[in-house]
């Protein structure tokens, strides 16, 4: 990847997000991790919406999801591809 797309994405990151949400971001991430052996670019929300529109969420990847969408409606697929 060339480095002005790096710098590009970078900066659009920055405004995008405050250091506190970047920070909860990566605490997402290494959660997704941890607990859920996924992918450290992928948000505990995204890869259990994959794996729930595969059919292969457990009981607790469901769960997981309905509480999420407390705070915001359909959370687990509106992450998905973020």
């Amino acid at each position: 990847m060339e480095k002005s797309i790096l710098v590009k994405k970078f900066e659009t990151d920055m405004q995008k997000r405050s250091r506190t949400m970047r920070f909860l971001l990566v605490f997402d991430q290494m959660l997704n991790v941890l607990f859920w052996n996924g992918s450290q670019d992928e948000t505990v929300s995204s890869h259990i919406g994959r794996k729930v529109n595969e059919n292969r969420a457990t009981w607790f990847d469901k769960r997981l999801c309905c509480f999420l969408s407390k705070f915001e409606d359909n959370h687990c697929k509106k992450s998905l591809g973020e």
